[in-house]
């Protein structure tokens, strides 16, 4: 199998030594995704978990996309929240992207991440069969 590095600049840059995501045979595995201006690095909706929430999906969808997949093929879904009592919001909003079938996910709190930012999302799909 060759590893393939994933690049789009339709989702914010790295901001350190990562990828935004690799693709290993018919597999994709995206880096934790922020809501980041692409050009500035600046958060995004500060404090709006929905906004936020909606913004990184988006993001995920693109490098996805670049990758040949999509939202649909996700498998598998690790949120990092700020406050587990925005954990309904946070959920509606996930839903609308995962209507049917959702993936496997966890959902962990953390102490802290730049200020502002309430959410960082990162997911393993797979490439479907041509």
């Amino acid at each position: 199998m060759r590893k393939e590095v994933i690049r789009t600049n339709k989702a914010p840059r790295p901001s350190g030594g990562y990828s935004q995501a690799i693709k290993l045979g018919d597999m994709i595995y995206v880096s934790g995704t922020c809501p980041f201006e692409i050009d500035t690095g600046e958060v995004l909706s500060p404090d709006d978990i929905a906004e936020q929430t909606r913004i990184v999906l988006k993001y995920i969808e693109n490098i996805l996309n670049e990758g040949g997949s999509s939202i649909r093929h996700v498998v598998k879904v690790t949120s990092f929240i700020t406050e587990l009592g925005h954990f309904k919001t946070y959920d509606e909003v996930y839903r609308s992207f995962f209507p049917n079938d959702p993936p496997a996910r966890s959902t962990v709190e953390i102490v802290k991440f730049p200020p502002g930012m309430c959410i960082e999302i990162e997911c393993v799909a797979y490439v479907p069969q041509t």
